[in-house]
């Protein structure tokens, strides 16, 4: 608006021109002094909006952290209970390695008398008399050192079939 008024000042007299001067200086300080007053209100919107950003990460920041903590806790307890049923399970571990060391030591002694025993359990063995093959005579069973045995009696009872077309068909 002091535009318009230094304008139509201009083509007035010495003092309405130097009037309108005069307005137009005063207008462009009023304008720079609102231009400046805008700046700061922006400055100062911006600023708070900065600070409101700022503190809404940091509260977003300290959730996750808080959570990051809570998590840190369970996984600290779920390890500490891992760890307690890994020294208990290393436990029972050597007590059943203490015991199946026990065992093979037992087994080995169990061998070892069990070799014992069947040394004094094993019979002597006695020279039998051999087969006869069926050619010689029922004296020859008897004649030997003992009575004939019973595969000897046996074979006496049933003499060998001397026809090959009679043993070829049975």
């Amino acid at each position: 608006m002091s535009s318009v008024v230094a304008v139509a000042c201009a083509f007035g007299t010495l003092w309405v021109t130097r009037a309108g001067i005069a307005v137009a200086i005063a207008g462009g300080l009023l304008a720079t002094k609102f231009a400046w007053q805008e700046i700061r209100a922006s400055r100062n919107a911006l600023l708070a909006q900065n600070s409101a950003d700022a503190r809404d990460a940091a509260a977003l920041l300290h959730s996750e952290r808080a959570q990051h903590v809570r998590l840190l806790g369970v996984l600290q307890l779920r390890n500490a209970d891992l760890r307690s049923k890994l020294n208990t399970t290393r436990a029972e571990a050597a007590v059943l390695s203490q015991e199946a060391a026990q065992l093979r030591g037992d087994k080995a002694a169990l061998e070892l008398e069990l070799a014992k025993q069947q040394e004094s359990a094993q019979a002597q063995v006695f020279p039998w008399p051999r087969r006869v093959t069926g050619h010689g005579e029922a004296q020859d069973i008897w004649v030997s050192d003992g009575a004939p045995t019973v595969v000897e009696l046996q074979a006496l009872a049933n003499p060998p079939l001397s026809s090959a077309p009679q043993r070829q068909h049975a």
